[in-house]
């Protein structure tokens, strides 16, 4: 269901627009202004999957234009918008905010009476307001933010049971298990803010193994993934694992049969669904995307000029270039999808001071915290940076602290940066900020390679592999199967392929990994 929210702004604007709201997203704002405030504003949607480009509104005459745009095929979708106005005038600036960036200032100053249009829990799909010479109020459409929804996996038949999809997230799972697989699941959300008791699915007759997985939703701790088992001729799950972002749950139950996966990259599992009998036959998940925590600027509390890189998948690279006593200035290369994007914020012309860049080897390792110190005068700046990774390599230090008063701390338990953000003028950075995601503890996992076809598997995460099984027919590879070890014990993965071709066994030790290792680690190649 669509909301409206009435025009913010001057009552002076004699000519009402209006852009709808039958689209699905905002994908692009033009804005432009002057010192006389907001000339022109210009929309751009989505709308049934394509690209719709929207109306002027306004007059174009001199100043300058500002565009902010929106990766709706990444999950991103406009969150908010705040704004200044004065009566005589109109609006004289606006930001808008996604739940991933937010936009540098649009406009010319923050002046005049201050408005925001947002909605918990809902996104921008229109605009509306009013206009004269200049744009005098602004309004917006609001709907519902879509959840990404996993069909569910697991065995055939049942009754539907569905929890929806209306939740911040998951706070505790029960299940009951026995010999046949699993009884019953439970789990309890959070809605609103507040704790939400979830229905049980599944028969509470008769005994087995119950065991409780509770998530601290209020430490920022998020489900992220659910690993089964089930058995085709049952149809029934014998097992399911659980992971957060900082944990993993014991197997509740039993690793055999057919193995799935519910998962959704840079996605957090919201609501559950499935299928049931007497036994839990399927499991199906509702994702939503993580959203970014926002640190707030350490530094300069005013002055300069405000920026925003917003929210990536992680950080690459950091340069910083320093005089003696303050950075002058900061550089970032962030990760999107593959390729690196580059921020620059302060001033390096001319410059004759010191320089030096640290690099992130991500994706296996992140940025976790930065460290550093400012000084307190009526101008302040930053005196001294230091940035630490998760596997607990620390830069050099940018700058001299000795020259600073107060300290900086960026950092949050089992969070990785994803962001910056800052102050700047033309000659020393002044405050830096941060954006964090929460860290997943999952191993990096690499997609399969090799041809299409075949049925699916995965053996799931170990600690290591011991030793790897592989059978050679006359003119393929037709079976393949690991040893791994964890927690200082060996465990078998499932047989993979055809082994009916096979003719001998024989045992080859590699000597170069056994050499790197502090396991004995084998070759066994069957031909």
């Amino acid at each position: 269901m669509t909301q409206r929210l009435e025009a913010e702004g001057s009552k002076n604007g004699r000519y009402i627009w209006d852009d709808g709201f039958n689209h699905d997203d905002v994908t692009k704002i033009y804005v432009r202004g002057g010192s006389d405030g907001i000339q022109f504003i210009r929309f751009d949607y989505i709308m049934k999957g394509q690209l719709n480009n929207g109306s002027f509104h306004g007059e174009s005459y001199k100043g300058f234009t500002q565009t902010f745009e929106i990766n709706h095929l990444k999950h991103e979708h406009l969150e908010s918008v705040n704004g200044y106005y004065t009566e005589s005038t109109g609006i004289q600036a606006l930001q808008f905010k996604t739940n991933l960036r937010i936009s540098e200032l649009m406009g010319y100053d923050e002046k005049g009476t201050k408005f925001t249009l947002a909605v918990h829990g809902k996104k921008i799909i229109g605009f509306h307001g009013s206009k004269q010479s200049n744009i005098y109020s602004l309004g917006a459409y609001f709907t519902w933010i879509t959840p990404t929804r996993m069909e569910a996996k697991g065995g055939n038949g049942g009754k539907e049971w569905d929890d929806g999809s209306d939740h911040e997230g998951v706070t505790k799972i029960h299940v009951r298990g026995g010999r046949k697989g699993i009884q019953y699941i439970k789990f309890d959300y959070v809605k609103d803010g507040q704790p939400k008791d979830g229905p049980i699915h599944g028969s509470i007759s008769g005994g087995g193994f119950e065991p409780v997985f509770e998530i601290k939703h209020v430490d920022q701790e998020c489900l992220v993934s659910v690993e089964g088992y089930y058995d085709v001729t049952s149809g029934v799950i014998q097992g399911l694992q659980f992971k957060t972002n900082f944990n993993t749950s014991q197997l509740m139950g039993y690793n055999k049969g057919t193995k799935f996966i519910i998962s959704e990259n840079g996605m957090k599992i919201i609501g559950f669904h499935g299928y049931v009998e007497k036994s839990l036959k399927s499991l199906g998940a509702y994702f939503t995307r993580l959203t970014p925590m926002k640190l707030e600027c350490q530094g300069a509390t005013s002055g300069g000029l405000l920026w925003d890189d917003g929210a990536f998948q992680g950080i690459r690279k950091v340069y910083a270039y320093y005089e003696n006593n303050y950075i002058m200035f900061i550089s970032f290369d962030y990760e999107n999808d593959g390729k690196a994007e580059k921020r620059d914020h302060g001033f390096k012309d001319g410059f004759t001071g010191q320089e030096g860049e640290f690099v992130i080897d991500y994706p296996n390792e992140c940025l976790t915290s930065v460290e550093g110190t400012f000084s307190n005068e009526s101008e302040a700046w930053i005196t001294s940076l230091t940035f630490k990774t998760s596997k607990g390599r620390i830069s050099q230090k940018f700058g001299n602290e000795r020259f600073g008063d107060l300290g900086i701390l960026l950092e949050s338990k089992g969070c990785a940066l994803a962001g910056f953000h800052g102050r700047s003028d033309d000659s020393v950075l002044m405050a830096i900020g941060a954006y964090f995601y929460p860290m997943s503890s999952d191993a990096n996992k690499l997609e399969a390679k090799g041809g299409d076809g075949g049925a699916f598997w995965d053996d799931g995460r170990f600690d290591g592999v011991r030793k790897i099984y592989i059978g050679i027919s006359s003119n393929a590879i037709c079976f393949v199967k690991f040893m791994y070890y964890k927690d200082a014990r060996m465990f078998f993965g499932d047989d993979h392929g055809n082994k009916t071709q096979l003719f001998g066994v024989k045992e080859v030790t590699d000597s170069i990994l056994k050499a790197t290792s502090y396991y004995l680690i084998k070759l066994i190649i069957i031909h």
